[in-house]
C-alpha cells in the first residue's frame, strides 16, 4: 500500500510582500511623473513565436459552432471571389481580343485616308502655285 507524507514547503509560511499602505508615503514628496503606459512597458514577443501562430491561436476565443459558420462565411466568399476573378478575366480577354480585331483595321483605314487627303492638298497646292507663277499660259494652248 502507498504511504503519503505531508511535505512542509517553508517559503508558504513566509509573509508575502503585499501593497503598501498609503500612510506609507509622504503625498509632500510623492509626484508621479510616468505615464501609465511607459516604453519599458513594452511587449515583449518571444522570437519562437510568430504572427501566424498568434493568429492560429487566436481560434480558440471562438465556439467550434461559431467557428464552423465564419469558416463557411470565408470559404464561400473566396470561391465567390476567384470565380469572379476567373470570369472578369475571361471578360476582359474577350474585349481587348475583340477591340484588337475590330480596331486595328478600322484605324489602318483612317490613316490611309488621311495620306489620301494630304496627298489631294498637296497636288491641289502644286496646281495654285503653278497658275500664280505663269499666269495665262493655259489661255494661250487653246489658239
Amino acid at each position: 500500500m502507498v504511504q503519503l507524507e505531508e511535505v512542509e514547503d517553508p517559503e508558504l509560511d513566509q509573509a508575502q510582500p503585499g501593497p503598501i499602505p498609503d500612510s506609507a508615503y509622504d503625498s509632500a514628496d510623492f509626484t508621479d511623473t510616468e505615464s501609465e503606459l511607459s516604453d519599458d512597458d513594452t511587449l515583449t514577443v518571444s522570437p519562437s513565436e510568430s504572427l501566424s501562430d498568434r493568429i492560429y491561436a487566436l481560434k480558440d476565443i471562438l465556439p467550434p459552432r461559431y467557428r464552423r459558420a465564419v469558416t463557411s462565411t470565408l470559404s464561400t466568399s473566396t470561391s465567390a471571389l476567384k470565380t469572379g476573378a476567373w470570369w472578369g478575366g475571361k471578360g476582359l480577354w474577350v474585349l481587348s481580343t475583340g477591340a484588337l480585331m475590330l480596331m486595328v483595321p478600322f484605324a489602318i483605314a483612317v490613316v490611309e485616308e488621311q495620306q489620301i487627303i494630304e496627298q489631294e492638298k498637296e497636288i491641289k497646292a502644286r496646281e495654285g502655285v503653278g497658275e500664280v507663277l505663269t499666269p495665262g499660259v493655259g489661255a494661250g494652248r487653246g489658239l
